[in-house]
């Protein structure tokens, strides 16, 4: 498998595992609960693990740089691939997710959509960078003649 295919496949998992949380939540009436976005830490962390772990033992990549980038680009297409779809719902679908993320105190009042997508944005890159280091952190260890039969 290429480092394309790699990046997109756990990226489209990252993204399918996301929406169908916030689709999950949305269905038994907890989205109005704000603590339970956090749990995207925990999508994005077993997708770049995934992506990482596949290109090491799957593509023979040891290299520290080619791994970091495969984690960070995987989490950061998940991320715009969200994004965009955070804008189609709101804009298309139901504006309710603005007037609650307006109403809760963590955003402040006077939020538009752009001003979201920009925070969102900025929060998702920081945290594909420490998602990916973080994990970096165990895999630099791995050297790709531990996998080879």
């Amino acid at each position: 498998m290429t480092g394309t295919k790699i990046v997109f496949k756990n990226a489209l998992k990252i993204y399918a595992l996301i929406v169908g949380f916030y689709f999950l939540i949305k269905v038994i009436g907890f989205s109005h609960i704000m603590g339970l976005r956090f749990v995207n830490i925990l999508f994005v962390l077993w997708g770049v693990n995934t992506a990482i772990k596949t290109n090491i033992t799957e593509r023979y990549d040891s290299v520290y740089f080619n791994n970091l980038f495969v984690g960070f680009a995987t989490s950061f297409l998940a991320v715009l691939a969200t994004l965009i779809s955070m804008v189609l719902y709101v804009s298309f679908i139901d504006d309710s997710l603005l007037l609650m993320l307006q109403q809760s105190s963590f955003w402040g009042n006077h939020l538009t959509l752009p001003r979201i997508v920009f925070a969102m944005t900025i929060e998702g890159a920081a945290s594909c960078i420490i998602s990916t280091f973080m994990l970096m952190q165990y895999w630099k260890k791995h050297k790709v003649t531990s996998y080879v039969s």
